[in-house]
C-alpha cells in the first residue's frame, strides 16, 4: 500500500525549495544511517557532474569523510590543524590523509599540509523521505535519524483519520519537519544544517548510488 503512495514522492521532490528543475530523486539509497524511500537532491547536480568526472571512489568512511569536511580546496592544512579542528590524535589524522590521498580525494603540498581535491566538497541540500500509510510516529523517528546527515526529512503519509492527522502535523510542525499528503504540503520542512562530518557522509552515498557505478541510471530527475 505504501508503494500506492510513492508518486506523491515525486511531487514532495518537485516543490522542495531550490533551483528549479534541479532535483534528483533517488529511492532507497543506503545512507549514513538508514534505508529511507527516497532521498532529494536538491540544487547538486553541478556537484555531481564534476564530482562524478573526478575518479574519487566514494569516500563512505565516517573518519575518511570528518577529515575530508575539515580541508578547504585552496587553503592547505597542517596535520595538527586539522587535529585540533576535529579533536583528533595527528596519528588519526594521518591515517586518514594517507587514505584520501592514496585515493585522489585530497592532496599534499610540498611542505606536508593537506587539501581536498576540486569538486570534492559537497554543494546542494539533501532531503530524506520516508512513505508511510498510517504509522506517521515510526516515519518521525526514522526521520530524526536521516537528518543527522540530510538537510531535513519528509514524511508522505496516506488517509488517516481527522485525529491521527492533526497531532501528525503538530508533531512534525515541532520537529520543523515536513508532512505531505494527497492534498499536498501540510507542513513544509525548515532548512537544518548537519555537522560537516555526516553532511560530506551524506553527499559521498548519493556519490555511491547514482555516480559511481550501476545505481547511475537508478534514479529520476524531477
Amino acid at each position: 500500500m505504501e508503494r500506492e503512495l510513492y508518486f506523491l514522492a515525486e511531487e514532495v521532490a518537485a516543490s522542495l525549495s531550490g533551483p528549479p528543475g534541479d532535483v534528483i530523486l533517488i529511492p532507497e539509497m543506503p545512507s549514513p544511517l538508514g534505508l529511507p524511500d527516497f532521498v532529494a537532491l536538491v540544487g547538486g547536480q553541478g556537484w555531481l557532474q564534476t564530482r562524478s568526472t573526478l575518479g574519487v571512489p566514494p569516500v563512505l568512511s565516517e573518519i575518511d569523510a570528518a577529515v575530508l569536511s575539515v580541508l578547504g580546496e585552496k587553503r592547505p592544512l597542517s596535520e595538527e590543524s586539522i587535529a585540533g579542528r576535529l579533536g583528533w590524535t595527528q596519528q588519526q589524522v594521518r591515517s586518514a590523509l594517507s587514505r584520501l590521498v592514496r585515493t585522489g580525494a585530497a592532496s599534499r603540498s610540498i611542505r606536508g599540509t593537506a587539501f581536498a581535491t576540486t569538486g570534492m566538497k559537497p554543494a546542494g541540500q539533501l532531503y530524506a523521505i520516508e512513505v508511510k500509510v498510517k504509522d506517521w510516529r515510526r516515519a518521525l523517528i526514522q526521520g530524526r535519524g536521516y537528518r543527522t546527515w540530510a538537510n531535513n526529512y519528509v514524511v508522505v503519509l496516506g488517509d488517516v483519520g481527522a485525529t491521527a492527522a492533526a497531532r501528525a502535523m503538530a508533531e512534525h510542525r515541532a520537529d520543523g519537519a515536513g508532512l505531505y499528503t494527497g492534498d499536498g504540503w501540510i507542513v513544509k520542512p525548515r532548512k537544518r544544517t548537519p555537522s560537516p562530518a555526516r553532511r560530506a557522509l551524506g553527499f559521498e552515498h548519493v556519490y555511491a548510488a547514482l555516480g559511481s557505478g550501476p545505481a547511475l541510471g537508478s534514479h529520476e530527475q524531477v
